[in-house]
């Protein structure tokens, strides 16, 4: 996953790149222009007890429909891609990203707003949601959907013909490796590393498909892979199975404590 090309996708022998469709820099600045109008309109306050005007109101409304076309345009092309992965694999091994820790706000004095912007690329890719949809249709079908550890593996830094690693800056954008002489984009290196990796492949690395973590079984019979609206279902009932257990282990707790305190007290 990229900011650029937003997925680099090899079999082996086939490669594909994905361009990130950039929906919020593109509707950056009608974003701010609206915003920009909000700001002139009068805002509520409630320690003055000044209420919030019409045109504040609809203002405000105008920027929530922009944020939220963006996000629904965002969400339609992440199914659509993971839809057209899956259709086709049932087999899938991508890097373990940690969304969260990479789109952290740079400290003090350390290029804050290049930061800035790398984060937003970031987010607008939408790389937590792309990972999230693609697992659940694997695991719809029957496949295996794997996660290689980034940190051991180096799937950037690494060779995927001999293995060999060499450190490279973030504006390498082409993988040369020194001792074979191998030369392709960096991204589709880095796809094969870990395809090689999760199928146990790769040279000079004693890895097998047993240590990846696997989320599903690998089952025969495909199935269909669901949509959005049912990934969305999916998650509300685990959500509630979840709260409906808490509920019924504090009922539990709560009775046998009422128990054993009437047992000490005959």
């Amino acid at each position: 996953m990229g900011c650029n090309s937003a997925l680099s996708i090899t079999d082996g022998e086939n490669h594909q790149q994905i361009e990130a469709p950039k929906f919020l820099r593109n509707a950056e600045h009608l974003i701010k222009k609206a915003s920009k109008d909000k700001r002139r309109k009068r805002a509520p306050n409630r320690r003055k007890k000044i209420k919030a005007s019409r045109r504040f109101k609809r203002a405000t409304a105008k920027v929530s429909k922009l944020t939220r076309k963006v996000a629904n345009l965002r969400q339609n092309w992440v199914h659509q891609v993971a839809a057209e992965i899956v259709s086709s694999n049932s087999f899938v091994a991508t890097e373990k990203l940690e969304v969260k820790n990479m789109t952290r706000k740079a400290k003090k004095g350390k290029r804050k707003k290049q930061k800035a912007g790398l984060n937003k690329s970031i987010l607008d890719v939408g790389f937590g949601m792309l990972r999230s949809t693609i697992k659940y249709k694997i695991e719809q079908i029957g496949g295996v959907f794997i996660e290689v550890p980034t940190r051991r593996v180096l799937p950037s830094q690494t060779c995927p013909k001999c293995g060999h690693q060499h450190k490279k800056t973030l504006d390498v954008r082409v993988h040369k490796c020194g001792v074979c002489n191998y030369l392709q984009d960096r991204d589709i290196a880095a796809a094969e590393v870990m395809l090689y990796w999760a199928k146990g492949i790769l040279p000079w690395a004693g890895t097998a498909l047993a240590d990846a973590e696997s989320s599903s079984s690998t089952s025969r019979t495909r199935k269909r892979a669901g949509s959005m609206r049912q990934m969305g279902a999916k998650k509300r009932q685990k959500s509630i199975e979840d709260f409906a257990k808490n509920e019924l282990g504090d009922v539990e707790t709560h009775s046998s404590g009422e128990a054993n305190c009437g047992q000490f007290i005959s």
